[in-house]
């Protein structure tokens, strides 16, 4: 979706430059990603720098551009390189009056896990954007895993910034993020789904200059469509934890082993479309009540029995069973999601939701249970079949 960009193209309005900094491993080229909506739009890395010049990033879709930076690395040398990128890029667009090389925002990025904020971060900061004094800021707190520690940083990044007064006046706003899904628990599949990326888009949106910014629509359609793919994400991160679950010798036949798994789809859902969860109750209850104990467990066991002469060993039918259970449920539950995040129903439509499940989740369940196994089947005939491929089976015929 999203390109790569280093020329001057022809664009049909403006787009503003934001300027992606922060010490290196810090996670902008994650974040990048996450913005763009493209897994492999951005180099990434751990814990060394993996952009080695500046690079613009856009696509159709949003109204600016992202510049990557080269790390905040330790060191006079690499500290020097990466202020002596921006200031060129900066001294260019001056000298050749090139409105397409302004910078018109910051986004400065710190690492929520460290929890530390030293003076000469801002000052590294402060002499890379001397040209720009004016320029906006937000500050991205990526890696924003712990709530509890999110207020301590937001807390500790004012303070940094009260600090210095040349960029204490630019500061705007400071949001913690989290880019992509993070694994607590593996055994448990407990997850941090992504997370503020919303907000920082409305941020941005609020102090872009007027006239270089795409339109309350667009964000708008943006954010949702961005919102659909970490749900499906953590849809099929619950699957793959489902077919797990499954592999297991023990049996599930009650659903009540799944149980956990659908709780935290359902919950790492209702964050993502800013459904709170623990102050609707009966609403949950009724999503949980239709999941592997249900209506939806037992379309896929009754659909799995109707498959004429299947021959696949019993550890496995139970991982495609509880991984279509698992996914049917998801795929219901970000349609139900999507609907109240829209306006368009509310928690308090029970009846609607009980209906939603059975139709949409249970009835398309039925019918591609058959086609989920004659998938596996095949595959199997060419060879050893791993949890991901039963994933991608699974996630095919259910979203059929």
């Amino acid at each position: 979706m999203g390109e790569m960009n280093n020329d001057r193209g022809e664009q049909s309005y403006k787009k503003a430059n934001i300027v992606v900094v922060g010490n290196s491993g810090v996670g902008k080229s994650t974040l990048i990603n996450s913005v763009f909506q493209a897994d492999n739009l951005a180099l990434t890395g751990v814990g060394e720098s993996t952009t080695k010049e500046l690079r613009v990033y856009e696509n159709k879709e949003l109204g600016f551009r992202l510049i990557d930076t080269i790390g905040f690395e330790p060191g006079f040398f690499n500290q020097n390189n990466a202020i002596k990128s921006i200031r060129k890029w900066s001294k260019e667009s001056i000298k050749n009056n090139d409105e397409d090389r302004q910078i018109h925002m910051i986004w400065y990025c710190i690492d929520g896990t460290s929890r530390k904020m030293f003076r000469k971060n801002i000052d590294l900061l402060a002499r890379s954007m001397t040209v720009w004094k004016s320029v906006p800021i937000i500050v991205v707190i990526t890696k924003s895993y712990s709530k509890p520690e999110r207020t301590e940083n937001v807390e500790m990044v004012y303070r940094a910034f009260q600090s210095h007064k040349k960029l204490w006046a630019n500061l705007k706003a400071v949001i913690p993020v989290v880019s992509k899904t993070y694994k607590i628990d593996e055994d448990s599949n407990i997850n941090v789904v992504p997370d503020g990326l919303g907000e920082l888009l409305a941020e941005t949106e609020k102090y872009i200059p007027e006239g270089l910014v795409a339109s309350v629509k667009d964000i708008a359609s943006y954010q949702l469509q961005q919102k659909r793919i970490l749900a499906h994400s953590v849809v099929g991160s619950s699957v793959l934890a489902g077919i797990t679950v499954g592999l297991t010798p023990i049996p599930f036949a009650d659903g009540a082993l799944l149980t956990p798994l659908e709780v935290g789809l359902i919950k790492g859902l209702s964050k993502i479309y800013n459904v709170e969860y623990d102050n609707n109750t009966e609403f949950i209850q009724t999503i949980v009540n239709a999941g592997a104990a249900g209506i939806i467990g037992k379309t896929a066991l009754s659909g799995l029995k109707a498959v004429p002469g299947i021959n696949i060993a019993g550890d496995v039918l139970n991982a495609i069973v509880a991984g279509s259970i698992i996914a049917a449920l998801g795929e219901g539950c970000v349609y139900i999601f999507e609907q109240i995040y829209l306006g368009n129903k509310k928690t308090t439509d029970i009846e609607w939701v009980k209906k939603i499940l059975e139709s949409k989740a249970a009835e398309s369940l039925s019918g591609q249970m058959e086609n989920i196994a004659a998938d596996f089947i095949k595959r199997k005939a060419g060879g050893k079949v791993s949890a991901k491929d039963m994933l991608s089976i699974i996630l095919r015929n259910i979203k059929k």
